[in-house]
């Protein structure tokens, strides 16, 4: 049974054997190499699906493996880890067989695989860590070889300088990362994560918690590109089409990881929980906005990540941590098909506007759509129990639009069609299945998250404040699909929309040591 409580190691033994034999193959892999490096990367989600098996049967445990002397690494099999493990195993074996072929040709195939290798590896060590300075060491390791994948096109000037960009942010984020973990071991006087987790009360609320919530809240902001340090992963598109979904489905879910990891210690700072849900409501609809503005495939998807990023630093700070948790797996697996498949998805956006302009809702079918959204979602809170909860209401605002677009799809032009049935059947599908897996997330994790300290006034204030900014939203995405065809300020104000208000282009003029030589930096700060 000790044996078998090593396999979640098994995962980052196999995933860095895949990267040592692409740093062996040279530029070029042979095909056995090809087909071994295959192998590891399955072997690595079996250990995987098998590490869950064992936390089915035998429940939360910790594992030390010993390796050289003093040193030895510290794994930890709970629910949190081993989701995450899944997940990442899952996205290492579809992109390091996507890499394999997509590279086949480039003359340096052997070292991008030997870097993707390390960096699936680095990740999977991660989020089986048991104590804090492993976590340090695996979150600091990861940003390294990824700036390596960064900058696998080097000649390019547009990388250098993206690279340079996420370089210094990433370095000011592990500044605020092991500065809250030294706060803790002040406190606690211990860096193991179980044991801070059972002594988390300990802390004065807003006390010194305020202070290491404070800097684990930058070290999040920073890795998973909340605002205003959000520039950097729109201009990391010099890179091959594996690294963007690497990043964008695994590596910048990590600031959010980082808060469900530490969840024990976030929540006893009240006040600094409703800063981090304000700064991700923040950035969720300003990425929103700035999204549907974007004619580039691939910078539109950025900005998605942006706004879903935003979203799940707001369940954060709402202290749904298990909702949190559902929201990373789902993201990932969206994110990461998303890019791998955004050669057939140009495809289909050419032939869509070959088709000409597409016809614009009326205000008969938005209100039937609306209508009949809220009603289905309110009847399904109310079956699952959800109703209770404010903050569950409010994110339930996304989930009422979300269905409306999909009602307004197979509206008729009069409003009801015979596709009537269809767009009801479909709405009735998403809110069974957004409440049935926060139910099932949240009972399955009851006794491991901790429930929100503060008051309950500051969350149903908060609630609101979500629901009134998701509702302006919806208004403001709805008016901004028909500026697309005025003239005028609707029209200008579209063209800022379209470049995030230059805020990255300031933060550039501001920081101009970022400019990489030989490259100029964008009108907007925006572009790709």
């Amino acid at each position: 049974m000790i044996a078998l409580s090593f396999l979640p190691f098994l995962t980052v033994i196999s995933l860095a054997l895949a990267g040592l034999i692409g740093f062996a193959g040279g530029h070029h892999l042979t095909k056995r190499a090809e087909q071994l490096v295959k192998c590891l990367a399955v072997a690595a989600l079996v250990f995987a699906a098998c590490s869950a098996l064992f936390l089915g049967v035998n429940g939360q445990t910790h594992f030390t493996l010993p390796i050289y002397g003093v040193l030895a690494f510290h794994g930890l099999i709970d629910p949190v880890s081993i989701t995450m493990l899944c997940l990442v195993a899952f996205l290492a074996w579809v992109i390091v067989t996507y890499a394999l072929s997509y590279l086949r040709r480039e003359g340096r195939q052997g070292t991008f695989i030997g870097y993707l290798g390390l960096t699936l590896a680095s990740v999977s060590a991660l989020v089986q860590s048991a104590n804090l300075a492993q976590f340090a060491f695996f979150w600091i390791f990861t940003s390294l070889m990824l700036h390596r994948l960064l900058l696998f096109y080097g000649n390019r000037p547009a990388a250098k300088r993206a690279q340079r960009k996420k370089f210094v942010i990433a370095r000011l984020g592990d500044a605020a990362l092991l500065g809250a973990f030294w706060l803790i071991y002040q406190h606690f006087g211990s860096l193991d994560i179980s044991t801070i987790a059972a002594n988390a009360h300990t802390l004065a609320l807003n006390g010194t918690a305020g202070w290491i919530v404070g800097l684990l809240a930058i070290a999040a902001m920073m890795k998973s590109a909340q605002f205003p340090t959000h520039g950097w992963i729109i201009e990391v598109m010099e890179t091959p089409t594996p690294v963007s979904a690497l990043l964008h489905a695994g590596i910048v879910n990590a600031g959010g990881f980082l808060l469900i990891r530490l969840s024990d210690v976030v929540v006893m700072a009240p006040s600094m929980m409703v800063l981090i849900a304000l700064l991700g409501l923040f950035t969720a609809i300003f990425g929103s906005i700035v999204m549907i503005t974007q004619p580039a495939v691939k910078t539109r998807l950025a900005w998605s990540t942006i706004s879903q990023m935003g979203f799940m630093i707001l369940q954060c700070g709402l202290g749904l941590f298990a909702l949190a948790l559902l929201h990373i797996v789902a993201h990932s697996l969206y994110k990461a098909n998303a890019f791998l498949s955004s050669g057939s998805m140009i495809e289909k956006l050419h032939k869509i506007r070959q088709c000409g302009p597409q016809r614009t809702a009326s205000s008969l079918q938005l209100a039937t759509a609306f209508a009949l959204s809220l009603l289905i979602c309110i009847l399904a809170s109310v079956i699952f129990g959800a109703a209770h909860d404010p903050a569950v209401i409010a994110l339930s605002v996304v989930v009422v639009f979300a269905i409306s677009q999909f009602a307004l799809s197979v509206l008729g032009e009069n409003g009801i069609s015979r596709k009537f049935g269809v767009a009801v059947l479909g709405a009735i599908g998403v809110c069974v299945a957004y409440f049935g897996f926060h139910t099932a997330a949240t009972y399955g994790t009851a006794a491991f998250f901790p429930v929100w300290q503060g008051s309950s006034a500051a969350i149903w204030a908060l609630s609101i404040t979500v629901i009134i900014s998701f509702a302006l939203l919806g208004l403001m995405q709805t008016g901004l699909l028909a500026a697309r065809h005025r003239a005028g300020r609707s029209a200008r104000l579209y063209i800022h929309i379209s470049n995030g208000f230059y805020i990255n282009a300031y933060i550039d003029r501001i920081a101009g040591t970022w400019r990489s030589q030989g490259s100029r930096a964008p009108q907007s700060g925006e572009k790709a």
